[in-house]
């Protein structure tokens, strides 16, 4: 009886870790409206939101415990600069404005921002990005419990590093 909870102990932190990019399959999204591309876990749930003053794709990992909303501004909003969008968006998570630095994926330039926080009374991580991307204010902000973020990791570095110009395809004709 000892031999098969011994083995079933050294084997539970096996299944604790989390999956690497490559064990997990992508579906890529090609937005012409955003001009942008990038790859998104397959099975997570998507959820499109448009306001007066975003348009904005939100996906949720299947435990609903990390979050990754990728917006673009529209009307009076659309003039802010990528810094004051930043500004704005870290509000929304009661925080401090934190340092923000630049950062570039795939020649798209970001402001970008990490920090802690809180929702619903419970710490959250965030990290958030903006730039100004042919024409409009693009964010994106991951966020989730401290744990989540661990977590899943990878799998943001993995999306995060997707990001790229969207290359609309040139029809050939013959």
């Amino acid at each position: 009886m000892k031999l098969p909870l011994l083995l079933l102990a050294a084997l539970l932190p096996l299944g604790l870790q989390a999956q690497t990019p490559s064990d997990i399959h992508y579906e890529t999204v090609h937005s012409t409206q955003y001009q942008l591309q990038y790859r998104v876990p397959a099975g997570w749930d998507q959820l499109r939101q448009t306001t007066d003053s975003t348009i904005a794709l939100t996906y949720l990992s299947p435990a609903r415990d990390l979050v990754v909303y990728i917006g673009q501004l529209r009307g009076a909003a659309d003039r802010l600069t990528p810094d004051q969008a930043l500004y704005q968006l870290t509000e929304q998570f009661g925080v401090p404005v934190n340092k923000q630095f630049a950062t570039a994926y795939n020649g798209i330039p970001f402001l970008e921002t990490t920090g802690m926080g809180t929702r619903d009374g419970l710490p959250m991580r965030y990290d958030a990005l903006a730039a100004r991307h042919r024409g409009h204010v693009l964010l994106i902000c991951v966020s989730g419990s401290p744990d989540a973020f661990l977590t899943h990791e990878p799998v943001v570095q993995h999306m995060l590093h997707s990001l790229t110009p969207y290359k609309p395809r040139r029809a050939t004709g013959k």
